[in-house]
């Protein structure tokens, strides 16, 4: 480990002689551009399958239900990062010593918290007019979901993006089937989710590789010491936490629950098309973890294939919903707010830009610089926060939107101020390219 390493993991545990390849991760860290399109393809399945899951919900009017998934997400994805934020980034780069303890601190801390907190949330939202049955159905799908965190986590380090594509894409077939004849939005999510992780853990536990069960050698000490190898990607999952769900929380403060449904609607396409870029950005990110900790045989450097596909994937997607957003909001999902297409559109619009933004700090967590990572989430979530607090109290689902873009596009300007001025520090030369620059920017 060099000494770069060793700050930015600062005080886990000192890992040991690295571990040969096992199972089907051998040699397949070679062939990126295939591993870049299975994982986004599965993204991308699993997002078209979200958003008609979402569309048909929306059609047969059950914008309460949608409303109830948007709240109760929001308020247990706060409850689970403050007590186990980052943790899921700590399972796929950390030591084994350190997984085990992942493993502990999520089913004997993280479960009660989110149970208790389930009920707090229930009894708010029920005063405003939600349902209580919905939401302790989303309080189901929440807690699968988090388990989901880490059985994919096994996925990603073992390399094994098609067996995580045919999991995934083939509950997502199974919600849409339940919704379609009928069933309830939360109740299909709850019924699916359950039975994926049941799935998942079955395919995780046999076979080359397997692992333990995740309820096998539990450890309350280990669980607590989690905190302590945890705290340096705590703020990062905070950060990132807060950027995706501040807008939707604020905006249920001081909306209807009607607006709230239709926004949550969209805001849930939005949030499963970053999916889609977040799965391709994973795999040069594991690469690097897998290269760190000498789990693999590729030395070389993972390259841009990765990167590349993923802008031009979201500057795609971001063209194509600009344009389809008025069919998309009145005629797919049948919105009765004239305003939603425009939300839809300022959430395209920050698409290539987050893309771009979680491309340097997925890259910076896979060599280990949580730091540079944490700055990038931060600065994220501080101007997320500026926005959101520069509207109230008359913040309305067009500002809420607007608020993805104005975010991504000025923290990636920053950035690339950031690299020019340290170039132009470093090299005299270009101070007559870009005079503008100032020093204090660079600092």
């Amino acid at each position: 480990m060099t000494s770069g390493q060793s700050r930015a993991t600062g005080s886990m545990p000192r890992e040991g002689p690295p571990a040969p390849p096992t199972g089907a991760a051998t040699g397949r860290t070679g062939n990126v551009r295939r591993d870049t399109l299975v994982a986004s393809m599965t993204g991308l399945v699993s997002g078209a399958l979200n958003a008609a899951i979402l569309a048909v919900s929306a059609r047969s009017g059950q914008t309460g239900e949608i409303a109830a998934y948007t709240v109760m997400t929001a308020a247990l994805a706060w409850v689970c990062v403050i007590v186990v934020g980052g943790s899921s980034l700590l399972y796929v780069s950390g030591t084994e010593a350190e997984r085990d303890a992942v493993r502990s601190q999520r089913i004997l801390i993280a479960v009660p918290a989110m149970v208790l907190a389930t009920g707090g949330v229930a009894i708010t939202y029920t005063t405003r007019g939600y349902d209580a049955g919905a939401l302790v159905m989303v309080a189901v799908v929440a807690i699968a979901n988090s388990f989901f965190e880490l059985q994919s986590g096994d996925l990603v380090r073992q390399m094994r993006f098609l067996a995580g594509a045919v999991a995934v894409s083939a509950s997502r077939l199974v919600a849409l089937a339940f919704v379609v004849a009928g069933t309830r939005f939360t109740t299909a999510l709850a019924v699916v989710s359950v039975v994926q992780f049941v799935v998942l853990e079955m395919l995780l536990c046999r076979g080359a590789g397997a692992r333990r069960p995740l309820w096998a050698a539990l450890s309350l000490r280990a669980a607590v010491a989690t905190f302590r190898m945890n705290r340096q990607l705590f703020v990062y999952n905070t950060a990132e936490v807060f950027t995706g769900r501040a807008a939707g929380l604020a905006l249920s403060l001081v909306a209807p629950a009607a607006v709230v449904g239709c926004f949550g609607a969209l805001y849930s396409v939005y949030q499963a098309i970053v999916a889609v870029l977040y799965s391709g950005l994973r795999v040069p990110m594991v690469i690097r973890t897998r290269r760190r900790h000498g789990l693999s045989g590729h030395s070389g450097h993972p390259g841009r294939e990765s990167e590349t596909i993923s802008v031009a994937a979201a500057t795609l997607l971001a063209a194509g919903l600009i344009v389809a957003a008025p069919w998309i909001t009145t005629r797919l999902l049948l919105l009765p707010l004239p305003g939603a297409a425009l939300w839809l559109q300022l959430l395209a619009l920050a698409l290539p830009f987050l893309t771009m933004n979680r491309a340097i700090s997925m890259n910076r967590i896979g060599d280990g610089d949580y730091r540079g990572a944490t700055a990038v989430a931060v600065l994220i979530a501080g101007l997320t926060a500026v926005a959101l607090l520069g509207q109230l109290p008359g913040l309305d689902a067009t500002g809420a939107a607007g608020t993805a873009a104005f975010a991504e596009i000025l923290t990636l300007v920053i950035l690339m101020v950031r690299r020019v001025s340290r170039r132009r520090r470093r090299d005299p030369q270009m101070a007559a390219v870009v005079p503008g620059l100032s020093d204090p920017i660079a600092r």
